[in-house]
């Protein structure tokens, strides 16, 4: 037998007073960054740079007591912040849920040493 879902299992998105979301996503768009409440397909505002608008949805994350959700390049989400009321707050600065890798490039030169020391071993 199926179970089906009922109203306590289902979480609804928070909202405020009314209505709206308070969610805010930075997603990327053909022609720049898009700052979209959940809910939408329409973006509420677009901008050239990632920062200008992350630093826009911020402003309105705050006003509505909401929360915050950046999206890289890819549309994986990089960052979140909520600017609810919260209890019990965080002590450290949030990190990124997805950092960057740190670049390859040291491991690049000690394969070609690497390479360059089998190529002479195996002349001599």
């Amino acid at each position: 037998m199926r179970k089906t879902a009922t109203a306590k299992t289902i979480k609804q998105t928070p909202r405020s007073r009314d209505g709206e979301s308070r969610n805010l996503h930075v997603l990327p768009r053909a022609d720049g960054w898009a700052v979209v409440t959940e809910g939408n397909s329409k973006p509420s505002s677009l901008f050239d740079t990632q920062a200008e608008a992350v630093e826009a949805a911020r402003k309105l994350a705050k006003a509505r007591a909401g929360q915050l959700i950046v999206h890289g390049r890819t549309g994986r989400i990089r960052e979140r912040d909520s600017y609810r009321r919260d209890p019990f707050p965080p002590r450290e600065p949030r990190k990124l849920l997805h950092p960057v890798a740190p670049p390859k490039i040291t491991k690049r030169k000690e394969i070609d040493k690497a390479i360059t020391e089998a190529v002479r071993e195996s002349r001599s």
